[in-house]
């Protein structure tokens, strides 16, 4: 792998990775109705209980699933 390669795979992960934790921040729900209406958006099934805050899908894997799919 040339150094340009290398330096742009970098770049991609560090500009990528803030969008991923945003996308995560946003779909977190004080309430159980709320995460179910997000996972009904997100074509997934379930929540499940984040600390004191719900998430859409059933576990975290599908999240992240149903989220990639989502763009």
């Amino acid at each position: 792998m040339n150094r340009l390669s290398f330096s742009f795979l970098l770049l991609s992960g560090i500009v990528l990775a803030p969008m991923a934790a945003s996308a995560q921040d946003y779909d977190m729900f004080p309430s159980k109705a709320a995460a179910e209406q997000r996972a009904k958006e997100l074509k997934c099934s379930g929540v499940f209980a984040m600390g004191k805050d719900w998430m859409p899908c059933q576990n975290f894997d599908a999240y992240q699933k149903a989220v990639s799919k989502e763009k």
